[in-house]
């Protein structure tokens, strides 16, 4: 059975989707949004929606039981693709080890409203 994530200090989503679900071994996130947890709010530019987004993911994944270390995937969505070199501070600073990065791969999409950025990761639980 699924088990849905509604991770404490996790920005949450308007509609009713959880952070993450669980189910035989594997997490995976919703969109992890660049949103401020304490206000639900999108910060104003994307440097700081891609820090906010980065900052809550070791807390979603740790409430599901998982850690930095299990992720295998991480799919970056950005409304503009040239935006993906601001994730890359955040990136190694979560996985300093180039030996022991998860896959990754960015996106360029149209985001609703003021959604600048967001990340989805997988993880599997050992």
């Amino acid at each position: 059975m699924v088990r849905s994530i509604y991770a404490s200090g996790a920005a949450q989503h308007l509609n009713p989707v959880p952070n993450a679900a669980v189910h035989r071994g594997v997490l995976v996130t919703s969109g992890v949004l660049g949103k401020d947890p304490e206000t639900g709010e999108y910060a104003a530019d994307t440097a700081e929606q891609i820090r906010l987004a980065f900052a809550q993911l070791p807390g979603i994944l740790s409430e599901g039981g998982a850690a930095l270390q299990d992720v295998i995937k991480v799919d970056l969505y950005f409304a503009d693709r040239r935006d993906r070199t601001m994730a890359n501070v955040h990136w190694e600073r979560l996985w300093p080890d180039p030996a022991q990065r998860p896959a990754r791969q960015a996106h360029q999409v149209d985001l609703a409203g003021a959604c600048r950025f967001q990340l989805v990761a997988m993880a599997v639980l050992g």
